[in-house]
Order: C-alpha cells, then sequence, then structure tokens
C-alpha cells in the first residue's frame, strides 16, 4: 500500500432534488447527520444549527476529531451543499457523502474532491513564468531604424 502524501481530504457536494421532508426539519437534518458521522467514523464532538429569521434556509456544522462538515440546506429548491473534510486516520468522508446523498434522497449530485496539504507533488503549484519579450512599440521602432540604414547603406552611391 502507497503512503499519502497529504493530510486530508475535502470533499464538497451539491445535491439537488432531496427529500423535501428530510431537509425542511432542521432535527431531522442534525439526526442523519449526526448518524451520518457515527458510521463513517469522523467522531462527531457537537452540532450546531444556524437559523435566519424569515427564511427556510438553515446551516447546519458538525465539529468533528480532525476535521468538520458543514452542510447548508435550502428547503424550499429541495438543493443542498456539503463540505466533509478530514485529517483523521480511520475516518471515511467519501462514505460520509454517499450517505448523505442516500439520506436525503438527492436526484442529481456533483462532487468535487481535493486532497489537502498535499506535500508530494508540485503539479498543483503555479509554475513561475518568466517573459523575455519585448513591447512591440519598442521592437517596430528598432525594426523601422534598422531598415532605414539599410536602405541608406544599400542606395548610397558608390565612391570612387
Amino acid at each position: 500500500m502507497s503512503q499519502k502524501n497529504y493530510l486530508g481530504k475535502l470533499i464538497a457536494i451539491d445535491m439537488y432534488n432531496c427529500n423535501i421532508e428530510d431537509i425542511k426539519d432542521p432535527k431531522i437534518a442534525e439526526d442523519i447527520l449526526a448518524k451520518g458521522c457515527q458510521e463513517t467514523g469522523m467522531e462527531c464532538r457537537r452540532i450546531e444549527c444556524l437559523t435566519e429569521e424569515g427564511k427556510e434556509e438553515y446551516s447546519l456544522f458538525a465539529l468533528c476529531k480532525q476535521g468538520h462538515v458543514t452542510l447548508h440546506i435550502y428547503p424550499e429548491m429541495g438543493f443542498m451543499v456539503a463540505d466533509m473534510f478530514s485529517c483523521c486516520e480511520g475516518s471515511q468522508p467519501a462514505e460520509l457523502c454517499r450517505y448523505l446523498r442516500q439520506a436525503y434522497d438527492a436526484d442529481k449530485s456533483k462532487i468535487t474532491l481535493l486532497d489537502r496539504g498535499d506535500f508530494g507533488s508540485k503539479n498543483d503549484m503555479k509554475p513561475t513564468h518568466r517573459s523575455k519579450t519585448k513591447l512591440i512599440r519598442h521592437t517596430k521602432n528598432v525594426t523601422q531604424n534598422v531598415g532605414d540604414k539599410l536602405k541608406q547603406v544599400m542606395l548610397k552611391p558608390r565612391s570612387i
């Protein structure tokens, strides 16, 4: 088995057409999140729910051992966004992702995976570029001056 060269894994998932009844009630969503964290080794320590007065949307934050899970839920649209991060040995954020998709009965989902703290490769580092080009205006002037000098030499009558 190869050694991992990163600290943790981040998974972002957008879930569309979720079961409205399950995401409408923050208490049911909190219970689903707690059970999912327990079953996937995320070791949830505490869950907080934030709501805005007069709005149906809300957010759940699960503070886990060496990680977190955030859910942003929009019941009126049947839409949910989840971010899962863990650098804890034995945790399975990808399994939590699958669990949430099934639990909320999402019709469609978009998933983004990211290794955080990737010390093993430089592929994700921005390369350094150095430019050795000159301004076009400057090049044009130099070319024109050289051309003028060449004409003078070529058209100059030979002295005897």
